[in-house]
């Protein structure tokens, strides 16, 4: 799939924003996490989540000029480009995206 040059600056505010907040975590004050991926289980930890999802996009940054980027990890369908533009941090089709991307 061929990646939108915007995906990748979006990809770079988004970590930017996130670590932002992960700092804001850490020095105890209090964040919205409204923005971020719905959390794994109902009472996951802020930090945890908040680096969670950092890695997610740490790693969709890593593979964004390769073949992997725009692809399920878990079975290499070609995701859908609207929702690549909505959120390029995405690495799982609808059929995997509860899946654990480690």
């Amino acid at each position: 799939m061929l990646a939108e040059p915007a995906w990748k600056s979006a990809l770079l505010q988004k970590g930017q924003d996130v670590a932002e907040l992960l700092d804001a975590v850490l020095s105890g004050k209090d964040v919205d996490l409204g923005s971020l991926p719905v959390p794994f289980g109902p009472d996951q930890d802020p930090e945890l989540r908040l680096r969670s999802f950092l890695e997610q996009i740490d790693r969709a940054i890593q593979v964004f000029d390769t073949d992997a980027y725009g692809r399920c990890q878990f079975c290499g369908v070609d995701l859908d480009r609207h929702a690549l533009q909505q959120q390029p941090w995405l690495a799982a089709c609808p059929v995997h995206a509860g899946r654990w991307i480690s």
